[in-house]
């Protein structure tokens, strides 16, 4: 007889084990576990309320766009001769210009001045004059020198210097300052020191009695007038002056009695010369451009000392000579022929006076000035004509 014997079972102590043989987990694990997942779960309802409801609240009323919020400015191509209006350093060419001459009123303030520049720009000019000194000795802008402050006559505009030089650069125009020199009756009424003076006395001197409108004059021999002069060619040069035009560097007409008052020391035609040429020498770095102007008349009648003394060569770039129609001598000698001014028109006089004027010049440019105050219609164009066919490639024009 045949068995079949079954596999005997191990047996198992269920009391030490779980249904698949592990270990039972003790009660205090229990507990701990317990607490832990509650806690977990705590925090997760916390977490998913406080991140999920604001994206919640976003999605369902998303917030109003605010006008005035900050937006990054859009990228454009901008070129260089889109930004040239606006800038202050305009590149200028001294090759060829024309200039007008501003007026003191146009000085007064800034809409006047802002209306005369762009009067000029209108009219065709590449350059503006800007009367800063003017012969007196008044001064048309804001100047910080204290000489000029002592005179509650001296300074006419509060025109500061470098905004002057900037609103015509803006405008796309060259800027010239203007400058009377020694033509100053205002500054020595209250700085003494700047005027000639009486040699016995010590006193101020005047071209004639105060009560019949004498006047005092500024002197190039005092250290107190070249320092002043000093300070105003230096605010000129930081202000921005693509050219300086400076006039009236002379000295008054004396008679016999003032060499006596004044003394021997404007007697000394050499000591004379000297002093002018270093009073001219102050303005002959404050621009790029410099330019000493005289008269055809002055020099017709070998009046201008400056130029006699300097053998024509002042200390400056170019010589702008006034075409004074109505002052020069109707008669002109030029090339061994005489010309009688009164019987021409202005294009034919303007070439007569450009041909005697060249004729007593070499080695220096020469800017004509032409003044428009008494010319009739039409003159000042026939002037320019005049000038153009001639070879100028400069000129200003009062």
């Amino acid at each position: 007889m045949t068995y079949k014997y079954k596999k005997k079972r191990k047996k198992i102590d269920r009391s030490n084990t779980t249904l698949y043989g592990h270990k039972p987990v003790s009660k205090t694990r229990k507990i701990v576990t317990l607490v832990i997942t509650i806690i977990f779960a705590i925090l997760l309802v916390f977490f998913g309320y406080c991140i999920g409801e604001p994206i919640y609240n976003y999605i369902k009323n998303p917030p109003e766009t605010n006008p005035n919020a900050w937006t990054p400015p859009e990228v454009t191509n901008i070129t260089t001769e889109e930004t040239l209006p606006t800038s202050d350093m305009i590149p200028v060419s001294f090759q060829e210009w024309s200039a007008y001459t501003l007026k003191p009123v146009d000085m007064l303030n800034k809409e006047l001045f802002e209306s005369a520049v762009e009067s000029a720009k209108d009219s065709g000019y590449t350059s503006v004059v800007v009367p800063l000194k003017t012969q007196g000795g008044e001064m048309y802008y804001a100047t910080k020198v204290n000489v000029a402050l002592l005179n509650g006559e001296i300074v006419k505009s509060e025109l500061p210097l470098d905004e002057i030089s900037k609103t015509i650069k803006r405008s796309g125009l060259m800027p010239i300052a203007s400058v009377s020199v020694l033509y100053d009756n205002l500054s020595p009424i209250n700085e003494t020191d700047i005027g000639f003076k009486i040699e016995e006395s010590g006193i101020l001197w005047y071209d004639d009695y105060i009560n019949v409108g004498g006047k005092p004059w500024i002197s190039p021999f005092s250290s107190s007038s070249q320092n002043y002069l000093s300070h105003v060619s230096d605010e000129i040069g930081a202000s921005g002056f693509d050219a300086v035009l400076i006039s009236d560097i002379a000295f008054p007409e004396f008679e016999e009695a003032d060499f006596s008052e004044i003394g021997d020391i404007i007697r000394n035609e050499e000591l004379r010369g000297t002093v002018l040429y270093e009073t001219a020498s102050l303005f002959s770095d404050c621009a790029p451009f410099t330019m000493y102007r005289t008269s055809a008349s002055e020099i017709v009648n070998d009046k201008d000392e400056f130029l006699e003394k300097t053998d024509y060569m002042p200390p400056f770039t170019a010589v702008a000579v006034e075409f004074d129609y109505d002052t020069i001598e109707n008669k002109l000698i030029y090339n061994d022929e005489e010309f009688t001014l009164s019987e021409m028109n202005i294009y034919e006089r303007t070439k007569i006076i450009s041909g005697f004027v060249s004729s007593e010049f070499s080695g220096i440019e020469l800017i004509p000035v032409i003044s428009s105050k008494k010319m009739m219609a039409g003159d000042v164009d026939e002037a320019i004509r005049a000038l153009s066919e001639l070879g100028y490639t400069k000129y200003i024009i009062e």
